[in-house]
């Protein structure tokens, strides 16, 4: 399995995307509570202060937002960044994995690459394999495709022969009777 079999690819990846997502929500979530709450408690301390609470709810609410906006935004990279570090290791470790244990653990390995990458897990599963299969083997798997290919031709021609010579057996019985 090569590297480039697990390098991130040009999409942005699920992982991060996901962790970015449920970042959004829970901050969106946790301003609409906090909202919620500075609009409880300036009615009940309305009838108290009037424009005073009024002009402190618009200050606070502006302040809170921006607060809670930088804190998003500080949040949202943090885990970005952690996402892609693990992404990262995984690629590593399920790459190390596939070149050193042989063919089934190279299978399994380039199926789980490939579905992290959002891939066909079938094709990355032939891919772990054939990199986790010896040399050998990979050059006398090479050799009876090359035989096959090139002896196919002559087995055809075999079997239009044997076919011929049927139908002239058959033909000649039927001429007889």
């Amino acid at each position: 399995m090569t590297a480039a079999t697990l390098a991130p690819s040009e999409e942005r990846p699920a992982l991060p995307s996901a962790l970015r997502a449920l970042v959004r929500t829970a901050v969106g979530y946790s301003v609409a509570r906090a909202t919620r709450a500075v609009e409880h408690l300036s009615d009940r301390l309305e009838g108290l202060a009037g424009d005073v609470v009024a002009t402190a709810k618009d200050t606070v609410g502006d302040r809170l937002g921006e607060v809670v906006e930088g804190v998003a935004e500080k949040a949202e990279d943090k885990v970005g960044d952690l996402a892609e570090t693990v992404e990262d290791t995984v690629g590593d470790v399920v790459e190390g994995a596939a070149e050193e244990h042989g063919v089934a653990t190279g299978a399994v390995a380039g199926g789980v690459g490939a579905a992290l990458e959002h891939e066909n897990p079938v094709w990355g599963a032939l891919k772990g394999a054939w990199a986790g299969t010896r040399t050998g083997t990979k050059v006398a798997v090479v050799v009876a495709l090359v035989l096959v290919a090139l002896l196919s031709p002559v087995l055809l021609v075999l079997l239009l022969v044997a076919l011929l010579v049927v139908l002239v057996v058959l033909a000649v019985r039927r001429s007889r009777s």
